[in-house]
């Protein structure tokens, strides 16, 4: 994943996700595979509803928790590249 902030971050048409408490789960159709995250990765993946980029995602996770600017940026950074891994995501224009 490159770090360019101003690139928006789609999730990818086959991926479905669905809260549980105050997690997410989601079933990529095309792999049939399942994968589950913590609240936070729910918070990032419902601001990804409509495509963002890294720094909204930021501001927004700022809003709501106690981070500072560095510690959030490093966090999303790490917490997108597994998504990206895992292909529930990609950062381009179009899906």
């Amino acid at each position: 994943m490159t770090e360019n902030p101003g690139k928006p971050i789609y999730v990818r048409a086959n991926v479905q996700g669905s809260m549980l408490g105050d997690e997410i789960v989601f079933f990529d159709e095309r792999a049939g595979k399942y994968f589950a995250t913590g609240s936070v990765g729910a918070d990032i993946w419902n601001l990804l509803v409509d495509p963002m980029d890294i720094d909204g995602i930021c501001a927004a996770l700022m809003e709501a928790y106690e981070v500072d600017h560095e510690t959030c940026y490093g966090q999303v950074i790490h917490f997108l590249k597994k998504m990206e891994e895992a292909n529930l995501i990609v950062l381009r224009s179009t899906v």
